[in-house]
């Protein structure tokens, strides 16, 4: 049976959510300084941290700390895949590193990594292709709104002055979105160090495969939490411990391209 894993923001929502029977709670760290008591604080809970995809000269000093011998992280690129082997920790690629096909996991196991995150852009057909032959456990978000794009420079810069101070920004904090050509429009988070995350509209929700997921051999299945109210996320880890009990469950937003796959 895979483990029931969820994403969160803040250690306040993984007390929640591992309170709800998440038995993995992934910490994404993007707005954390690691200080002393925060990573205490993690540790103590047993927390996955999860490490941006854009990793620069100037990120090491608050990324690395999160980086411990012997303890599990979710690295987003090859450069923290590499300083993670370096300092004895436990690896795993979250999916924004593109592991499609059987050659790239086995590449990645071969720098290090004990464990993959798929591309929410994989069909199931893909997904049973590499469950079959992977080197590595394999794991997949089942609910939560992908990342459509990550911008280096904030987007609320368009719209607002800006005097480079991004921490205290007073517009950072509220909702704000792009309109897309189509007219949908797209949440955008904007993390304290300037860089925005546009995200799709609605949640890709796989729960409904999850029976079909597990007996494919994945590890792990994941609901993301940050991008969707608390309530949306106990309803997805609810709805994803039924369809692992066999129970039969619906769908809350799109399957995205999980009949379709990468083109």
């Amino acid at each position: 049976m895979p483990e029931i894993c969820a994403i969160v923001s803040c250690v306040g929502d993984a007390r929640a959510l591992a309170a709800a029977g998440v038995q993995r709670v992934y910490l994404d760290v993007i707005d954390l300084e690691p200080t002393d008591e925060v990573l205490g604080e993690a540790w103590a809970q047993g927390l996955v941290p999860l490490l941006d995809e854009v990793c620069r000269e100037s990120d090491h000093a608050r990324l690395d700390p999160w980086v411990v011998r012997d303890r599990p992280v979710a690295v987003g690129n090859v450069s923290e895949l590499s300083l993670a082997r370096q300092c004895g920790a436990q690896p795993e690629l979250r999916s924004c590193v593109p592991v499609h096909n059987l050659a790239m996991l086995e590449a990645m196991a071969s720098l290090g990594a004990r464990f993959a995150w798929l591309s929410p852009e994989l069909s199931l057909a893909e997904v049973r292709e590499l469950a079959q032959a992977t080197p590595i456990p394999l794991g997949i978000r089942v609910f939560g709104r992908p990342r459509l794009m990550t911008c280096e420079h904030c987007v609320l810069q368009v719209a607002h002055d800006c005097d480079g101070r991004h921490e205290t920004c007073p517009y950072r904090g509220e909702p704000h979105w792009l309109v897309n050509i189509d007219g949908r429009r797209l949440p955008v988070s904007t993390d304290r160090l300037g860089r925005s995350r546009v995200f799709l509209d609605e949640p890709v929700d796989l729960i409904p495969a999850a029976a079909e997921l597990a007996a494919m051999g994945l590890a792990r299945l994941l609901v993301d939490a940050r991008m969707v109210s608390p309530r949306e996320a106990a309803d997805a880890c609810g709805r994803l411990a039924d369809a692992l009990a066999g129970g039969r469950v619906g769908a809350v937003g799109t399957m995205g391209l999980a009949r379709l796959g990468v083109e």
